[in-house]
């Protein structure tokens, strides 16, 4: 159980009224810890489906779970608080704080791995898969009659294998960017919908 409010808020008694002070950094260092050491096991699976087919089965949802994980984190700090309220800006900039620093976690890991661990595996295995997919494909388009229609599958096709080859053509550095601009675009979407989600307005009695 993760407990937030021994150390995370300060209320005081000002003008007779009851003031909550959040340490909002402290908070999301906290969360984002939590939600990056799940990012790392996401990245994990998804490094190994390369070599294991098998296991898209349990990484796709791992990945969908990424966000949900974010959510469960956010609410149980809010809960935890027994706060009045909890409005937007503060549950949005907690979202985006927490996104912000698993990113920066799960990415050092993943550079860590790419740099030292990984001796150029998961691009020889993405390239393995691309030949497959292309191998594929031609079976695919031999089942075509409408030429348009084949050779727009081919463009798409070839932008593909295109868009793989320069990816695995990037040192670790170059992944771990196209890693971090990748949370960092998803982190701040789906902070904005959770911070909708998990705001609770002051109800007037």
């Amino acid at each position: 159980m993760i407990k937030f409010a021994d150390y995370n808020m300060i209320m005081e008694e000002q003008e007779g009224k009851k003031v909550v002070k959040i340490n909002l950094l402290q908070v999301s260092m906290t969360l984002g810890t939590y939600l990056g050491l799940y990012m790392i096991l996401v990245y994990l699976f998804t490094a190994m489906t390369v070599k294991y087919t098998a296991l898209s089965l349990l990484s796709f949802p791992l990945l969908l779970g990424i966000p949900v994980v974010a959510f469960f984190l956010i609410r149980h700090f809010r809960d935890s608080t027994s706060i009045p309220f909890f409005p937007f800006p503060l549950s949005w900039m907690l979202s985006i704080l927490t996104f912000l620093f698993a990113t920066v976690l799960s990415c050092m890991a993943a550079y860590l791995y790419l740099r030292f661990l990984d001796n150029g595996a998961l691009a020889n295995g993405l390239m393995a898969r691309m030949d497959l997919i292309m191998q594929s494909s031609q079976a695919v388009t031999q089942t075509m009659t409408d030429p348009a229609q084949v050779e727009q599958y081919n463009k798409t096709m070839e932008l593909m294998q295109q868009t793989i080859s320069w990816f695995c053509s990037l040192p670790a550095s170059g992944k771990t960017k196209q890693l971090i601009q990748s949370s960092l675009m998803w982190g701040n979407i789906l902070s904005l919908i959770i911070g909708l989600i998990t705001a609770k307005r002051l109800r007037l009695k």
